[in-house]
């Protein structure tokens, strides 16, 4: 027995992209229309019976930035380390079942416990040398940032939105998949 791929070179089936209807174009910026295809579109085509995947591009992939000062760390005595010890320990991955629907399985799992920049600046690293806690937002500046771009994704002279391909699963029937798809 041997792993095979999911799906092959002939498995891009479908390709769209995630933008605001007209009228609406300053309400979402890049970043916006990336999250809203990463968490809401993809994962609805992901349950659709016969994708292997849907892989996004385009957008700004959001990202929480930790910009730590220098200074502060050396003032209460911390290093780097210790700012990210405790972000790891206060934000971890945490596995779970899954459940069989069908021929899929959707996997559960929760990502991360933070959930918005308060979160992340409110969290705990030590008490100082007079009891007092020290948090995050007392040696960092913590903002949005995005992953490193390596493109962008343009509609039309509409300016930029986000988009993906949907893969289907090795075997399937392209015309159903698309279908469903729609």
């Amino acid at each position: 027995i041997t792993m095979g791929p999911v799906t092959t070179g002939l498995g891009e089936i479908y390709q769209y992209t995630v933008r605001a209807k007209e009228g609406y174009e300053t309400k979402y910026d890049a970043m916006e229309l990336r999250t809203i295809q990463d968490w809401i579109v993809r994962r609805q085509l992901l349950g659709v019976k016969g994708v292997a995947d849907v892989s996004s591009f385009g957008g700004k992939l959001k990202q929480y930035e930790i910009a730590v000062e220098p200074n502060k760390l050396k003032a209460f005595n911390i290093t780097i380390n210790d700012v990210f010890s405790a972000l790891e320990n206060n934000n971890q991955n945490t596995g779970g079942a899954y459940i069989e629907k069908g021929p899929t399985v959707l996997y559960i799992r929760s990502e991360g416990l933070v959930g918005n920049m308060d979160d992340i600046k409110s969290i705990f690293i030590k008490n100082t040398s007079n009891g007092t806690p020290l948090l995050i937002r007392d040696v960092a500046d913590v903002r949005l940032g995005s992953a490193t771009r390596y493109g962008a994704m343009c509609y039309n002279d509409q300016g930029e939105m986000a988009g993906a391909i949907v893969m289907m699963l090795k075997g399937e029937n392209s015309n159903e998949v698309i279908k469903k798809v729609k």
